[in-house]
């Protein structure tokens, strides 16, 4: 004769009555597993002998614990009573309302997190427990969340714990993980087609490499990824669509944008030549966020320094040789070029030294700069003399006279003469001589020129220096450490010395 089915629960929902859910809950108190399989079968047998169809969980608890008593002892029998057994639901509340918690669900979010199926289920089944020794019957979705989170940090370190918090405050985005150990960020399509463009890639197919970069991504069953495989991924798109050297050069401008010291870009040039906006425009190829002008530096210092004190740091660089004509001379209408070239060297001098600071500054935080103006004289800031950083100057210049002309008057019209174009008219002889000067200085260094190209073309020059004088720059270990190689890799980047 079939015996009738035992039932847990209510008139209004009820479940079967379960052993294992029984040997679970007394191995959670402590209980061996013979105890455990004993104390299950002698709770059944007795239910059975009363002709019990269905109980009620909190009837079920009790039963458990008495015969816990009898077969186990006091301390299994405490704790079973203590806590929140297998055979009863732990209720989870959230927006939507009350839910059972999933040891099921939970374990598919820390598969998303980087852990096996396995060691997914076991951390989740170890929350599960922590909650039911506890007694918990009710908490929120956070509280678990951080349960969840103490728990991985615990088995697995700060690393895993922090990916897990990713995905609990960005329900549905693609993670980026470094190999650094650092918080996950959010995957961005934006900031792809950026670096895509600033590699050369045109517009239209930085956009594309990105599209089906995202989609893929987002059809993987991982929510979180590593920042080399996206590098790969586009890396292999890129050889697809535009071929390897593209490639190559999008594998090298990762580096720049995540150099293992700070990168300074010395952008120098005499006034008119199109300096502050290339400046702009290399900075954000290079994704830096700080963009200085010597200007300010110098404006800065008048501030702190009267003129009777330092007469040409409040000069302009064209006319500071006016500041060192003998009191009761009359200035000439135009300098020779040794007493334009010293006034200029002496504004240089001085400003070199607020330079110098903002360079250190930004060795200290470990932040990348581009400084742009026309003190950045070659020669003056050296490479060497800043070994915590990656030191590349280059140089600005506009070899027609007429275009240069052209220059000022654009400016002076986009800017509503707030740079008057009769005072830079007045010297345009003394600027010219200066950037002879500076183009001298700048090929007895090895300082690349940038020749007024368009800003577009410009740029991408820029590019061009700064990475293959970083490469340059680079130790063998620095090297290894970013490109996992010794030499300079597949690139083969020429040096772009203008």
């Amino acid at each position: 004769m079939t015996q009738p089915e035992l039932t847990v629960g209510t008139s209004r929902h009820s479940w079967p009555f379960s052993r294992g859910l029984v040997v679970e809950s007394l191995i959670n108190a402590g209980a061996s597993g013979a105890v455990a399989a004993a104390v299950a079968r002698r709770v059944e047998q007795q239910l059975r002998a009363a002709r019990r169809i269905q109980v009620t969980p909190d009837e079920l608890q009790a039963l458990v614990v008495e015969v816990a008593r009898d077969v186990g002892g006091d301390a299994v029998a405490h704790a079973a009573e203590q806590q929140t057994p297998a055979f009863v639901d732990i209720m989870v509340t959230a927006k939507k309302g009350e839910l059972p918690f999933s040891r099921g669900v939970l374990a598919r979010t820390l598969e998303d997190a980087g852990l096996s199926q396995r060691d997914a289920y076991a951390t989740a089944s170890a929350v599960d427990v922590q909650m039911r020794q506890s007694g918990l019957r009710k908490l929120s979705a956070e509280a678990i969340d951080d349960l969840t989170e103490r728990t991985l940090a615990a088995q697995y370190g700060e690393h895993m714990r922090l990916t897990y918090q990713f995905l609990r405050h960005n329900r549905g985005k693609l993670g980026v993980v470094s190999g650094d150990g650092s918080a996950p960020s959010p995957f961005s399509k934006g900031l792809l087609v950026q670096s895509l463009l600033a590699a050369g890639v045109a517009p239209d197919v930085a956009r594309k490499v990105a599209r089906i970069t995202q989609r893929d991504l987002r059809g993987a069953d991982d929510r979180v990824v590593r920042r080399h495989a996206i590098r790969e991924k586009v890396e292999g798109l890129l050889r697809d669509e535009v071929g390897p050297d593209v490639s190559a050069r999008y594998r090298l401008l990762r580096v720049i944008r995540q150099p293992p010291r700070p990168l300074v870009v010395l952008l120098g040039g005499v006034s008119g030549t199109g300096k502050s906006f290339l400046a702009a425009e290399i900075a954000y190829r290079l994704g830096i966020a700080r963009v200085v002008s010597t200007d300010s530096i110098r404006q800065v210092m008048r501030a702190m320094v009267s003129p009777a004190l330092l007469p040409t740091l409040h000069a302009s660089t064209f006319n500071a040789w006016e500041t060192l004509v003998p009191p009761g001379q009359t200035p000439p209408t135009h300098p020779t070029r040794e007493a334009l070239l010293a006034g200029f060297r002496e504004q240089v001098q001085q400003v070199s030294v607020g330079l110098s600071a903002v360079v250190r500054r930004s060795i200290e935080e470990g932040t990348s700069v581009v400084l742009e103006g026309v003190h950045l004289v070659p020669g003056y800031l050296r490479a060497d003399a800043f070994a915590g950083a990656l030191v590349v100057p280059m140089l600005v210049t506009l070899p027609s006279e007429s275009e240069h002309r052209r220059h000022f008057e654009s400016r002076d019209e986009e800017t509503a003469a707030s740079r008057p174009l009769h005072r830079y008219m007045r010297y345009f002889g003394e600027i010219r001589t200066m950037q002879d000067y500076l183009e001298g200085l700048a090929h007895d260094l090895d300082v690349p020129l940038l020749d007024g190209l368009t800003l577009d073309e410009s740029a991408e020059q820029a590019v061009d220096v700064v990475l293959s004088r970083v490469m340059v720059a680079l130790t063998p270990e620095e090297r290894a450490a970013l490109l996992g190689e010794t030499g300079l890799g597949e690139a083969g980047l020429g040096e772009a010395s203008g």
